[in-house]
């Protein structure tokens, strides 16, 4: 009978133990800030939809904070993927800086890496 117990113990703590954890499952709603390069409206436009990826409800860039908030599903993605999208948009970010490529591709009234204004 003992070993029995020790039995269905080790099986409930294995189980336990090789669940995926409460992050990955969790259908939890998380706001968070991330400071994205711009000038104008037109990059608004661009940097929210891009940012508009599977698992984010709402995307708010601001021009005089160069800031977006974010609010997305941790189950459907997380921010370093939307760094990475809004990067593939033009758009340096704190964690992923665009490619001069796809930099280029911007209008010119939206190239925000320009030392002069414009």
């Amino acid at each position: 009978m003992n070993r029995i117990v020790k039995v269905i113990v080790a099986v409930i703590l294995l189980s336990f133990l090789n669940s995926p954890s409460k992050a990955q499952n969790s259908k939890e709603v998380i706001t968070d800030t991330l400071q994205v390069s711009g000038v104008c409206g037109m990059c608004e436009e661009r940097i929210e939809n891009a940012a508009l990826i599977k698992g984010v409800k709402k995307a708010e860039w601001s021009v005089d904070q160069q800031s977006l908030i974010v609010v997305y599903r941790a189950d459907k993605t997380n921010m370093e993927t939307i760094a990475r999208a809004i990067a593939d948009a033009g758009h340096d970010n704190e964690l992923v800086t665009s490619t001069d490529e796809k930099y280029d591709r911007i209008h010119n009234c939206c190239k925000y890496r320009e030392s002069e204004p414009h």
